[in-house]
């Protein structure tokens, strides 16, 4: 299986495994107030192609899933009672959830992220996070990247700088949601109050 995944064209590659091979950037609208969050998530260094695979899986797959289900409903709605396709749907959902979560619990729990979110409030916006450490893991990750396209890297020498921003990440680990969330709604608290140091 894997050997037929190597040989498909680079594009549907990353669908299956992943834009990088140290992790992915993601953004994405928390709300009315709440502008964005940032999360970059960076596997651990030496993550193969099959682990990505997996960890792409289990990322995607409450979306995917979801549609999975709906076909399937749609299809065994008529040969099944509409409670045994609405049924196997729901165990066709759970079943993948609780597949992808066991096969990349050590790489989920290895893995490291750094998290950002923008608030907005009257007359401008805050970050807060780890602002100062995300900008610099991007930073380093984009010229990694880069280096790699142009081929001046080995694949020794690509690791071992995914290894570095890694460890620096380890080094500043990221605040958790529920603190930022905290820290955001007491500052809505203070009317005019708004006005959020970033943490690295």
């Amino acid at each position: 299986m894997g050997s037929l995944l190597n040989r498909l064209p680079e594009r549907i590659k990353r669908a299956f495994e992943g834009k990088h091979p140290w992790g992915y950037f993601e953004v994405a609208p928390l709300g009315r107030n709440v502008w964005m969050r940032q999360r970059l998530t960076m596997f651990p260094p030496g993550t193969n192609a099959a682990e990505r695979r997996a960890l792409t899986f289990h990322r995607d797959w409450p979306l995917t899933g979801a549609i999975v289900a709906m076909f399937a409903m749609m299809g065994f709605g008529s040969v099944l009672p509409p409670f045994g396709a609405c049924l196997l749907a729901f165990a066709l959902y759970g079943i993948g959830i609780w597949l992808s979560a066991r096969a990349t619990r050590r790489l989920r729990a290895a893995s490291r992220r750094l998290v950002v979110v923008v608030v907005g409030f009257d007359g401008g916006a805050a970050a807060y996070g780890n602002v100062e450490s995300m900008k610099a893991a991007r930073t380093a990750l984009e010229r990694l990247d880069r280096d790699d396209h142009n081929g001046l890297l080995t694949p020794t020498q690509y690791e071992a700088e995914w290894a570095s921003v890694y460890r620096a990440i380890d080094d500043h680990r990221a605040a958790l949601i529920e603190e930022l969330e905290e820290g955001i709604l007491s500052s809505e608290r203070r009317p005019g109050s708004m006005r959020g140091t970033p943490k690295n």
